[in-house]
This record gives C-alpha cells, sequence and structure tokens, in this order.
C-alpha cells in the first residue's frame, strides 16, 4: 500500500513538473510571438504628438503624419523684433517634420522596455505621447528672412533743423536693419534642440546711425539780429540780395570756426546771381553788411571787414561791409569767429523789403551781456563806430570797432 502512494505521488509531482515547463515554454511561446508581432511595429497607444501610431511600422510613419502635414505645419512660432511681435507659420519658416527623429525616438524607447512593460503596452494599458521632431530647410527660412528684413528695416532720420517756431535742432534717429545671418542661426538652433515653444524668439537688428550732430541741439535762442531795408523796386538788385540769402541761409559755424562771406556766398557770378548796374552780383554787399552787423551785436570777433569807397544808405556810417570776387580767385571778404562755447545757425531771409539775419545759438552763448553799436562822424568823411557792451540793463564797457574813411559821397 505504502508503495502506491509513493508510486502515485511521484506520478502527481511529475505531473506538476510537466505543467509548470509547459507553462514556462507556452508563456516563452506567448512573449515571443506577442513581441515578434510587433517587431518593427509601434506599440498601440503610442501617439506622435497627438497622433496615435499604434500598430504603424516605422517605415509607414511618415505616411501616416503627411497627411496631417499642413495642420502641423500651420502652427505658429511667435517672432519679436524691434519690440513688435509676429507669428509666423513653420512652413514660412521652412521648419518641417524630421521623421527620422521623430521615429528614432520611439524605436529606441520601444527597444528599452522590459516584457511586462511591453505587454502592457500591447494590451493597451499603457499610453506614451512623444514630441514631434523638426529641422530646418535654411534655404526657405534664409529667403523668409530676406523678406521680413524688408519689412521690418527701418532707415535712420538724420537730425535736422526744425524752422517752424524760430530755429530749433531735432536729433535725428537710429535706423535699424534685421541682422538676416544671427537671425538664420537663433532659429535653427531652437529647431535642432528642440525648444519650439510658446516662447517669443527675440531676433536682433543692427542699429544704422543717423547722420547730424547732437551739439547741435543746444541752440534754443536768437542771440543777435540785424535788418537792413532795400528798395522792392530794383528786381535785379534783390535777386542778387536773395541770391546771398539763400547760400548764408542755414551756415553752421561751430565754437573757434571762422565764418567767411566769400566761401559761403562767393564768388558772386556763380549760379543765381545776376548783372545790376555796373557788374554781376551787385548788392552782395548789402547781405555782408548785415551779417556784419549781425556778429556785432552777438558780441563776436570780427577777423575781416572791408569799408565801401562811398557811405552805404542802408546802415550807420562805418558799419557797413564790402565784399568782391575777381577772376584770379582773390576775394575781398567779411569774416569772424565764433568765440561761443556752442555753434551758431545763421538764418538768413527777405520779407517786406527787408533783409535779414538772424544768429540763433545757445541762451547762455553770450554769458548774459548784451551789444549794441554807435557811430560818429569825423571830419567830412569819416566816421569812428563803437561797440557798447551791457549787462542787467547797464553798459559796462565801450570800445571803438572801426575808424573809416570813406573816399566819396
Amino acid at each position: 500500500m505504502r508503495w502506491n502512494y509513493n508510486r502515485k505521488k511521484v506520478i502527481l509531482l511529475s505531473i506538476i513538473l510537466v505543467l509548470l515547463i509547459l507553462s514556462y515554454f507556452g508563456f516563452a511561446l506567448y512573449k515571443y510571438l506577442s513581441l515578434k508581432k510587433y517587431e518593427g511595429t509601434i506599440y498601440p497607444n503610442i501617439y506622435l504628438d497627438e497622433y496615435n501610431l499604434g500598430h504603424y511600422s516605422y517605415d509607414k510613419v511618415p505616411v501616416k503624419i503627411e497627411f496631417y502635414r499642413d495642420i502641423i505645419l500651420s502652427k505658429s512660432l511667435k517672432i519679436k523684433v524691434l519690440d513688435k511681435e509676429y507669428d509666423f507659420k513653420y512652413l514660412d519658416l521652412g521648419i518641417v517634420v524630421d521623421y527620422d527623429r521623430s521615429v528614432s525616438q520611439i524605436k529606441n524607447y520601444q527597444k528599452s522596455l522590459g516584457f511586462s512593460k511591453s505587454l502592457r503596452f500591447i494590451n493597451g494599458k499603457e499610453k506614451k505621447i512623444f514630441p514631434i521632431k523638426y529641422s530646418i530647410d535654411k534655404n526657405v527660412l534664409s529667403n523668409f528672412l530676406i523678406n521680413l528684413k524688408s519689412q521690418v528695416d527701418t532707415l535712420p532720420v538724420d537730425g535736422y533743423f526744425d524752422l517752424s517756431d524760430g530755429v530749433h535742432y531735432i536729433n535725428g534717429i537710429p535706423g535699424n536693419s534685421l541682422n538676416i545671418e544671427n537671425s538664420l542661426q537663433v532659429i535653427s538652433s531652437i529647431v535642432e534642440k528642440d525648444k519650439l515653444s510658446s516662447e517669443v524668439i527675440d531676433l536682433s537688428t543692427d542699429s544704422i546711425a543717423a547722420g547730424g550732430n547732437e551739439t547741435y541741439a543746444s541752440i534754443d535762442t536768437m542771440t543777435s539780429s540785424f535788418t537792413t531795408n532795400f528798395m522792392p523796386n530794383t528786381y535785379l538788385r534783390n535777386i542778387n540780395l536773395n541770391t546771398a540769402l539763400s547760400y548764408i541761409n542755414g551756415s553752421i559755424v561751430n565754437p573757434g570756426e571762422v565764418f567767411s562771406y566769400c566761401d559761403k556766398a562767393g564768388p558772386f557770378n556763380k549760379k543765381g546771381y545776376v548783372f545790376y548796374y555796373e557788374f554781376v552780383g551787385n548788392g552782395v554787399c548789402q547781405i555782408a553788411t548785415t551779417t556784419y552787423n549781425a556778429a556785432l551785436l552777438g558780441g563776436l570777433e570780427i577777423v575781416k571787414r572791408y569799408p565801401h569807397a562811398k557811405k552805404s544808405l542802408y546802415v550807420d556810417g562805418g558799419l557797413d561791409a564790402t565784399v568782391a570776387s575777381y577772376s584770379s580767385g582773390w576775394c575781398v571778404d567779411m569774416q569772424f569767429k565764433n568765440t561761443y562755447n556752442f555753434p551758431i545757425y545763421i538764418k538768413a531771409y527777405s520779407s517786406g523789403g527787408q533783409a535779414h539775419v538772424e544768429f540763433w545759438s545757445n541762451h547762455d552763448a553770450k554769458g548774459g551781456l548784451e551789444y549794441t553799436t554807435s557811430s560818429s562822424r569825423i571830419g567830412v568823411r569819416g566816421y569812428k563806430s563803437y561797440l557798447h557792451t551791457w549787462k542787467d540793463g547797464q553798459e559796462i564797457d565801450v570800445k571803438e570797432i572801426a575808424t573809416t574813411w570813406y573816399t566819396e559821397e
């Protein structure tokens, strides 16, 4: 009896062992067949972005995703240029789906999974979402940036004088130019490093300097002016007067610089001047005289001044200035030096039979001083001219400017 019992026990154990072996090999076979079925195929519930790629072979992924290409590449990237934001589609920027990298990340992930984890995917109990990987078509991006540059570049605005209400200098505004090379590198790097997001990409620009001189912004006051009268009916002479005014109008005399009337308005046979009475340009001396007196009243240093042979009717004796130019190139000139610490802007124009020359500079240019001129007759044809200096309404100095002798009345 005992023998029979042991025999039955051995048989039972053998059966259990066989079943265990069969189960192991069955499980191994099941594992093999299950994994074999998905060899080269993506597990269920694995997504590329929002697109389920389950049961797709790796080489069929491009076909699947290409169907949604327009939707995918219609996503926008925010780009900022000069404080202005733009939304541009991936497609416009040359961003394309990188199928190799997109598939490789899934393939490498599936290879790294253990059997049980793989079965969970196969049995639909796991889900995994991978981001779409992108690359850049640099030719398309370059063309896009060239077009963008034409839209966002700004030209510099040079500084200029606004004469609508006195004389005021408006500083220039720099221009900006999109840096295509840098922009190409920035966008390419973001795409290649998979950093596409809702963040704004700031593209740099190169500054284009504006022309002009910011020191001219110190000009804010008319420091002196002088006016002479002319006869409106002397048509040809008035052409010469206005031509000379136009040549010196807008002249800028920087600190320490010498203004030459001949250099600005002469020679007096150039464009605009006409023959009147005895020679071409007759009448330009009146504008030289007007400028000379404006310089005196500004307290500026007179470098050169020559009188007429005959006393002028439009100014007191001894306060005229003659000029002349010759074919040899030599010129009888009127010159003054800017002794201010600020630039001078000369505004010259005519109105109602009057020639006006105004000197504009900074309100501190004359240091609180004011100037007047006077002349007194000496002898038959002589005059002494004087410069009077005033401060706070009190005369503090007077000095002789010149002694002038006229050779004819």
